[in-house]
């Protein structure tokens, strides 16, 4: 298994973090503080960059529903960039891609 990272920065759409490794039962609760840390007003998005997602099991998956809760809740939305194609077909699949905002890249369309 590869340590999970988690690498924060900022973009014009609000906050950016860069996820790498794995996202499992053992490290999904540092994603959610990451998010949470990020803070995230309303009206802005909070990109993240799963390009170097390794794996993903179902805490994973739960903590990228509970990220996107908080954010809703606070009016903020939440993309998930470069997305792994085996995670992709997992939200496929469970109808979550619905739910989500995949996007391939950072950029997000200006209104």
């Amino acid at each position: 298994m590869k340590p999970l990272t988690i690498v924060s920065s900022r973009t014009p759409a609000g906050p950016l973090l860069e996820v790498a490794g794995d996202l499992d039962h053992s490290n999904a609760h540092h994603l959610r503080g990451a998010a949470v840390a990020a803070v995230v007003p309303a009206g802005l998005t909070l990109l993240l960059d799963m390009g170097e997602l390794g794996f993903c099991d179902s805490s994973g998956i739960t903590a990228l529903i509970a990220v996107r809760n908080h954010l809703v809740a606070a009016g903020a939305a939440l993309v998930l960039v470069a997305v792994p194609e085996a995670l992709r077909r997992l939200l496929h699949l469970t109808g979550l891609d619905q739910v989500f905002d995949l996007r391939d890249s950072h950029r997000l369309p200006t209104t």
